[in-house]
């Protein structure tokens, strides 16, 4: 889709490790998270970032539903700088991560780690007057 030639960032999460592994880099700074800190929100700030360095760059960012809501006012600012990110977001109704460490770890004793009420992907960017793609 890229051939490896975008800028791509990512939360904490899932969906971290799932682009890590499946999405192959072939130049370096190509690659861009938190390193591991538990950063949820992360990856949108710094794709804005790095296409404001790099204007002219392809740039996306992996979100999981959960780490949307930290940023989701920052798709005005993508609007207003112009800035073409290309949003994926996994949407599977959990904070997957939260969710896996609660099965394997805690005897799938749950907690604050469902979506059952989630914003859409198509209903935030309507609402901020960004296009969904």
């Amino acid at each position: 889709m890229t051939g490896g030639d975008a800028i791509v960032t990512s939360d904490v999460g899932q969906h971290q490790m799932w682009r890590r592994q499946f999405y192959k880099f072939d130049k370096p700074r190509r690659w861009i998270n938190s390193g591991g800190l538990g950063t949820m929100g992360f990856g949108l700030p710094a794709a804005m970032g790095a296409l404001l360095a790099n204007p002219g760059a392809t740039g996306g960012v992996r979100h999981g539903e959960s780490s949307i809501q930290m940023c989701l006012q920052e798709l005005s600012t993508c609007k207003q700088y112009r800035l073409p990110i290309k949003i994926v977001n996994l949407n599977n109704k959990y904070m997957g991560m939260v969710r896996q460490w609660q099965q394997f770890f805690h005897g799938n004793r749950y907690s604050s780690r469902t979506w059952t009420r989630c914003p859409t992907s198509s209903s935030s960017p309507r609402a901020t007057g960004t296009a969904a793609c």
